[in-house]
């Protein structure tokens, strides 16, 4: 089989048959609610170390059927004869969760992980961040399914401390020795962060025996795990804040109930409490030594740890053991985004909480509230002791200097990173934010200027993207009220439309043509014909106008033959209707609406434009061609030929027609529908009445009553 072949059978996802590794574990467990869910393991996946899985019951379903004989076209189909439900999004989902954690034998190549590691490492943030992660924790090695270690050590005597018996005995000899470490704090000579009055030191032992503490807790785990007879994930030994400690991973307990979950997160805790409670008797038994003040700092920092750790407000085992208790996976997360935006929501709209509701806000509360203190706390024992310690190692030469210079580092440094990093975020989103609403107002700007430009009759009919590259040259010009935009005589170098505002046109003897509305445009002939201006326009209120110059006119406009002559066109048909008794006595730009509103039509000899009797509803300008009018009993009275009009007694009044008007031969006519008609009526703020009485006087001057009703 060739490589062609193979990659075909790759990538016929429908022929592929799933099978899954032998050894595969699986563990059907209950939420807190009753719902069912199943983990599964891969014990081969992650070198050994073991990948896991959580599925839903349909996804369950579907996993029953991989049996390595079913193809996923065969699966779809036993899925949708069992269930009725054709899951194909589902199983795609779900085969590709189990190929990315090695369920069908092999894992994919971490190719895009590495690439984005090396992309991330070109920000010196991620890079300083990286380094001071190494300071802090610092991976010597670790071992895959260290079970053997943990089980010699159970089998040693761990097992007692999980027995009834065993348990109740270490529960109460670490309340006891809490009791009796409350009593040595009494102690004035025991001091917690100094030995022999040097805080340095003091510090310096606090740090080891925290990384001491650590490695107690994470024994604790690991026993707890061994005893519910799961894995120890991973043991290794890591440099913790330049200190060796030992860390197991207990993510192979997903695979156990609710109840060993918040055993094994209660058993590290539990055992600092043990060992501080041998400390605190160990510090009684020798007072006055050493020794006994070093078993006082140890029995006081695993005192605070257990108290620390059983916190639920931290991200530490308390916070998991409520989290397993109530069933609420992410529940720091959830909380935190419910303060945030959706309580402050529901509190001004003064509605009324679910009880998830209000324990998400008082968990987020809390939390928030825990953070201030633990930042308050930490900036006062920088100031009272700290501080002092770092002045001794200061007063104590180039090798207190460096000691310092490094503890600084690996406690400071990722505090100062995240600090910075977290600025540059937010400098990163507010540009980020100002850059979307930019182009998002950019965009909203050309959408309107392209649409107004779409309605210019001239440039109707343009395509989308040419449009889009006029709007794009468009420049945006003020004028405040009496303002000149061009004179009449000029040299015509910029076209014109109307955004906001009402302008005036008039000619050079001050004779008023009329108003220029908001998506008007003006200017446009002089630019075609390189004449001179014609007119005068002034604005009458403050105006906006978007303005095209000359050199894009003419790349856009003038050269493109069909746009020129429709804007001749629409200007010698301006003309014609002026020269109509009709029209005679409207202002210019009254015309040019009109004008704009005309459509045309075509018709062959013989063929009937308008039929006595019928409901009259336009007005018809003959631009080519001649018509002969007839009336009703078939008697001739006229032919009409190019620039004549009838129609409009229909179009003022809306009468039936009074004669019929048939094609002599090709016929080409403007027509301008009532509809049409009576919005620029009202458009131009005057009734129908009005203008009927205004240019009444001349309905059928000189074309006969009959031709006019036509």
């Amino acid at each position: 089989m060739d490589i062609w072949q193979t990659l075909r059978d790759r990538l016929d996802y429908a022929s592929f048959v799933p099978t899954p590794v032998s050894d595969v574990e699986r563990a059907d467990l209950r939420r807190r609610d009753g719902n069912p869910y199943t983990m599964l393991k891969n014990p081969t996946g992650d070198r050994g170390a073991g990948r896991y899985l959580r599925l839903d019951p349909a996804d369950v379903e579907l996993f029953e059927l991989m049996d390595g004989r079913r193809s996923i076209q065969e699966i779809l189909v036993a899925q949708l004869e069992r269930t009725g439900v054709f899951a194909l999004d589902r199983l795609a989902r779900l085969t590709a969760a189990l190929r990315a954690n090695g369920f069908f034998g092999e894992e994919p190549p971490v190719l895009y992980e590495k690439l984005a590691a090396r992309k991330a490492m070109r920000d010196p943030i991620v890079r300083a961040s990286l380094f001071l992660r190494r300071l802090v924790l610092w991976d010597i090695a670790r071992w895959s399914n260290a079970d053997r270690v943990v089980d010699r050590v159970y089998r040693l005597g761990g097992w007692l401390a999980f027995t009834r018996i065993g348990a109740s005995l270490l529960v109460g000899f670490g309340l006891y020795g809490l009791w009796l470490w409350f009593q040595e704090v009494r102690d004035p000579k025991l001091q917690l962060v100094t030995i022999d009055g040097s805080y340095a030191r003091g510090i310096l032992a606090l740090i080891v025996l925290q990384v001491i503490s650590i490695s107690v807790h994470e024994a604790g785990h690991a026993l707890a795990i061994r005893h519910y007879k799961r894995h120890v994930r991973r043991f290794g030994v890591a440099m913790y804040y330049l200190f060796p400690c030992f860390y197991v991973d207990s993510t192979d307990m997903t695979l156990g109930s609710r109840g060993q979950r918040i055993v094994v997160s209660l058993a590290g805790p539990f055992a600092g409490l043990t060992t501080a409670a041998a400390c605190a008797v160990a510090a009684a038994a020798l007072p006055g030594t050493l020794a006994g003040e070093l078993a006082f700092k140890a029995a006081s920092l695993f005192v605070f740890q257990f108290i620390f750790n059983l916190l639920p407000i931290l991200e530490l085992d308390g916070y998991h053991v409520l989290v397993d208790a109530v069933d609420a996976p992410f529940l720091r997360q959830r909380a935190m985004w419910f303060v945030r935006s959706a309580a402050l929501r529901k509190l001004r709209a003064r509605a009324r909480w679910t009880r998830e509701e209000a324990g998400l806000a008082l968990f987020g509360v809390a939390a928030i509230v825990t953070s201030l203190l633990t930042l308050v706390m930490s900036i006062l024992l920088w100031q009272s002791r700290i501080a002092r310690a770092g002045r001794e190692l200061l007063a104590g030469g180039p090798a207190g200097l460096a000691v310092l210079a490094l503890l600084v580092l690996v406690f400071v440094g990722p505090l100062a990173v995240a600090v910075i990093a977290r600025l540059i975020g937010i400098v990163r989103t507010s540009v980020t934010l100002a850059t979307a609403r930019s182009r998002a107002a950019t965009a909203r700007e050309q959408g309107a200027r392209t649409a107004m430009l779409g309605r210019v009759r001239f440039l109707a009919g343009l395509p989308g993207p040419t449009l889009a590259a006029l709007a794009s040259h468009l420049r945006v010009e003020r004028v405040d009220a009496g303002h000149t935009v061009i004179t009449a005589g000029s040299v015509g170098d910029r076209f014109y439309l109307v955004r906001s505002g009402r302008l005036q046109a008039v000619a050079p003897d001050g004779a008023v043509l009329g108003e220029i509305a908001p998506g008007e445009g003006f200017g446009e002939l002089a630019l075609i014909d390189r004449t001179p201006r014609t007119a005068t326009v002034h604005a009458l209120e403050a105006a906006e106008l978007w303005s095209l110059d000359s050199s894009h006119f003419q790349r856009w406009v003038r050269d493109r033959f069909e746009i020129a002559a429709r804007i001749r066109a629409d200007q010698g048909q301006r003309q014609a209707l002026a020269t109509l008794p009709f029209f005679r006595d409207l202002e210019g730009r009254e015309l040019d609406r009109i004008a704009a509103r005309v459509q045309t039509r075509r018709y062959e000899g013989g063929e009937v434009v308008i039929q006595a009797g019928e409901t009259g509803g336009g007005y018809y300008l003959i631009r080519e061609g001649t018509a002969d009018v007839t009336l009703p009993d078939g008697r001739y009275v006229r032919t009409l030929g190019p620039g004549d009009g009838f129609g409009e007694l229909a179009l003022i009044f809306g009468v039936p027609r009074t004669a019929t008007v048939t094609a002599k031969g090709p016929l080409a006519v403007g027509v301008l529908g009532r509809p049409d008609f009576a919005a620029l009526v009202a458009a131009s703020g005057e009734s129908m009445r009005d203008f009927r009485a205004r240019t009444g006087h001349y309905v059928g001057a000189g074309l006969g009553g009959a031709v006019g009703g036509a």
